[in-house]
Order: structure tokens, then sequence, then C-alpha cells
């Protein structure tokens, strides 16, 4: 959540820096935060609230991703 929370300053930072790098660099920082998070957790478990609360990090993640990509004019994927 640290990570998701910081998109909206990256984003200022980068416009008003003209250096749209910084989006690029937050994006691959925000989807290796996920990677490691998803690899030490599982998500499919019994306790619901902790099931969803766990999902919707990753959705918020997933949205993101995709709007900092569709910033730099990159497509994402909706599945690989």
């Amino acid at each position: 959540m640290v990570e998701i929370a910081r998109y909206p300053e990256v984003v200022e930072a980068a416009a008003a820096n003209l250096e749209p790098h910084l989006i690029a660099v937050y994006l691959r920082e925000l989807a290796y935060a996920l990677h490691t998070y998803y690899n030490a957790h599982q998500f499919i478990v019994d306790d619901a609230d902790l099931r969803d609360a766990r999902l919707a990090l990753a959705v918020a993640a997933r949205q993101v991703l995709a709007n900092g990509l569709a910033l730099l004019g990159v497509s994402a994927p909706e599945s690989m």
C-alpha cells in the first residue's frame, strides 16, 4: 500500500520536472513490490476478510500500473 500511495507524488514530480522516466522507475518498483508480496503470502485463504483485502491490494496495484503505463503511452495487456 505504501508504494501505491506514492503514485500521485511520482506523477506530479515527473510532470513538474519533465522527467517521465520517474514514472517508469516507479512502475518497476511497484511491480517488484507486488511480486515480492505475492510470493510471500497466499491470496486464496479461508479468512474472507484477509482474502478480500489481499485481492483488493492486487487490483489496486493493477490499476496504478495500467494508469502509469497509459501516461507513458504503453499499452497494458489484460492478462498474460
